[in-house]
């Protein structure tokens, strides 16, 4: 198996995917598309309402966090529409080195940009950085994908901060899920590769599950599910190696982040 050629399976969203697949094909590494998350702004009117709401009163907060790029993404769409000139006095944080990368290219001035670079995609480097260390009686806004983790939120309201997030995309399974990865491994050709399933997040992992199940559950997929189950897998930092160490997966090889940087070159020590 060693001397067979790497390839990864990107599971990314096809947006994020694209600057990643190219620094794999620079270093000589094959790779394959099959995305396992989709991102859809949030459309029930309730959700929509909500965003609205907090976005009027934008100018109330001290503090914006955004916990990804999507977030950047999602956010700046609505605060451009209507905020064409943002507020002052409202400080700006990022949860690693590419959203905060996203919110200067909109022109806004990272705080903590430190604790951004160190490249860690994760709430709790941020939470260490000194300006978010006494925030007694501050409004914080925390913009991030509906559902998403609440540790960050819980951490600052013991340090006094009255915390609202924003809520504003969703994450999806895309319909086509398992049909691709099927049609990926069907073929001979996809056995003369050391194949490795890149998960990006926990969210990643879990649809990479629904997926092995649902064809596991298929009489015509179930074999092959489970030889694809038996893959490594290549995941962000200790909390989602944990997780897939849990959902039973054998080869779990842990990046220190997210980042493409440090997927790369944890991907470079497997082999």
């Amino acid at each position: 198996m060693g001397a067979l050629p790497r390839r990864v399976i990107i599971t990314r969203p096809i947006a994020q995917a694209e600057k990643w697949r190219a620094q794999l094909d620079a270093a000589g590494i094959a790779s394959v598309l099959v995305p396992l998350l989709e991102l859809r702004g949030v459309s029930a009117a309730e959700q929509t309402r909500a965003i609205k709401n907090v976005v009027l009163d934008f100018d109330l907060y001290q503090k914006a966090i955004f916990v990804s790029q999507n977030a950047v993404d999602f956010a700046m769409h609505w605060l451009e529409d209507y905020w064409p000139q943002l507020p002052v006095g409202i400080e700006y944080f990022a949860v690693g080195e590419t959203t905060a990368r996203h919110l200067q290219q909109h022109g806004i001035k990272v705080s903590a940009l430190t604790a951004a670079e160190t490249g860690a995609m994760n709430s709790e480097s941020l939470l260490q950085a000194a300006e978010l260390q006494r925030v007694d009686g501050e409004k914080i806004i925390i913009f991030r994908g509906y559902g998403g983790r609440g540790h960050m939120g819980e951490i600052l309201q013991a340090r006094g901060a009255k915390v609202t997030y924003c809520e504003l995309y969703e994450r999806h399974l895309p319909a086509e899920a398992a049909d691709n990865l099927r049609g990926v491994f069907t073929t001979d050709l996809a056995w003369q590769y050391h194949n490795i399933v890149a998960l990006h997040s926990g969210e990643s992992l879990q649809h990479y599950q629904r997926v092995l199940d649902q064809l596991e559950r298929a009489a015509s997929t179930a074999e092959l599910a489970k030889r694809v189950r038996l893959l490594p897998l290549l995941v962000p930092g200790e909390r989602v190696a944990q997780l897939a160490n849990q959902a039973g997966f054998r080869h779990v090889h842990m990046a220190e982040n997210a980042t493409d940087v440090s997927m790369l070159f944890a991907l470079r020590q497997i082999i």
